[in-house]
């Protein structure tokens, strides 16, 4: 395989053994569940990905290790103009393919059982299973996406403006029981 060409399904354990590493860039428009999220255009966004695979002691265990960066432009929720988000991340994702190995992670790692998420197939008992790295770095981007995503400060275009509220003066509703209370004694 050349070393820019992005693998889109591995084999974690074999990949794992033979010390897998791929370092270069993606164009966003190949994470589909992203620019779902995405407005205006992405034709020249990257992700830049580093990320490699390695085994634990006891070849149960395969750790996905990578660095992750791009820009997303999403629409700001309180002004409805364009912000580009940026995503960074540093991931150390567990690969399994056994429940009961979960076990010997710490409480707060990060896992996949391999053959029951969408990012995974499980072949049949003569071939390995295999992961979609694709989608298991997209899964990384996807946690990353703010909810909701927004500016900084930016105004709101369908909120009147707060100084405007303030000097609008409305009659006070309790003016009209006053006037019958001051009538009846």
């Amino acid at each position: 395989m050349s070393a820019n060409t992005f693998p889109a399904q591995i084999e974690p354990f074999k990949w794992a053994e033979q010390g897998f590493t791929w370092s270069g860039n993606l164009p966003l428009s190949r994470f589909a569940r992203i620019v779902l999220e995405a407005v205006g255009s992405i034709d020249d966004q990257l992700v830049n990905i580093d990320c490699k695979l390695s085994m634990d002691a006891y070849h149960r265990i395969v750790w996905l290790d990578g660095h992750i960066e791009t820009k997303v432009p999403m629409e700001c929720q309180r002004c409805l103009g364009s912000v580009e988000i940026e995503l960074v991340s540093d991931f150390h994702l567990a690969l399994v393919d056994d429940e009961s190995l979960i076990e010997r992670l710490d409480e707060d790692a990060d896992f996949i059982v391999l053959g029951e998420s969408e990012a995974t197939i499980k072949g049949d008992y003569d071939s390995p299973a295999t992961a979609n790295l694709l989608s298991l770095i997209e899964d990384e981007l996807l946690l990353l996406l703010p909810l909701p995503p927004k500016h900084g400060a930016c105004e709101h275009k369908h909120q009147p403006a707060i100084q405007n509220i303030a000097e609008e003066k409305r009659d006070n509703p309790f003016d009209v029981l006053a006037s019958l209370k001051g009538k009846l004694n």
